[in-house]
């Protein structure tokens, strides 16, 4: 597939240089980070009504997972893609990231199934966009096949901000937004409003830069 082809490229904003230390609170007020192994054994969700905020989430920790070593796939349906040069711009090895591309998000939820019974990744990120639906028997398998591989499944939606999550099984639901700092220059944030495994509320934000056409 020739992804520079596509007409509905997704953009994101970049590091700064390397990935910039999140700006955190107190422990007592946010012990967690937006990290993979937070992520590890779970069905997460980032949500945004736009495109940036959870690409940006997700492309931060395939970078986290290329540095460990672990591999990490990419499932996405119909016309519109991550921008390629904006992952490599965050020292993503396109070459060792698998994208699937399939036309909906039965088949795509499908091919995230496969991915995860095989066991051979750390992460898959599953991008189900506007469209997003997961009935209860497809949420109960992918989650218990993550758990059973310590796989991270992300699911990436958009919706507006206090919509619910996809469903019970979540186990981490983030909204995501973007802040524009300066010239070029933006914060990211993601804001857990559902942690089964702490208390929700807790954020995780860094900066970054605007690539070329995004500022």
């Amino acid at each position: 597939m020739d992804v520079y082809a596509e007409k509905n490229l997704d953009r994101m904003p970049v590091p700064v240089a390397a990935p910039a230390a999140p700006r955190r609170r107190p422990a007592r007020e946010e012990p967690r980070a937006w990290n993979l192994s937070l992520l590890a054994g779970r069905l997460a969700e980032v949500s945004d009504s736009g495109a940036a905020p959870a690409l940006t989430a997700a492309a931060s920790l395939i970078l986290q997972a290329q540095q460990r070593g672990e591999p990490a796939a990419w499932v996405c349906f119909g016309n519109s893609i991550f921008f390629p040069p904006d992952l490599v711009e965050w020292g993503i090895d396109l070459e060792a990231l698998p994208v699937v591309r399939v036309p909906d998000a039965l088949a795509a939820s499908r091919a995230a199934d496969q991915l995860l019974r095989s066991g051979a990744f750390g992460l898959v990120v599953l991008d189900l966009k506007a469209e997003a639906r997961m009935h209860m028997a497809v949420q109960s398998r992918l989650a218990a096949l993550a758990r059973k591989h310590h796989t991270a499944l992300l699911c990436l939606t958009r919706k507006k901000r206090g919509a619910p999550s996809l469903g019970p099984l979540v186990s981490l639901h983030g909204e995501g937004s973007i802040t524009r700092t300066a010239f070029s220059r933006f914060d990211w944030e993601i804001r857990m409003v559902k942690d089964k495994r702490g208390a929700p509320g807790w954020s995780h934000r860094e900066s970054c830069r605007g690539t070329d056409g995004l500022c």
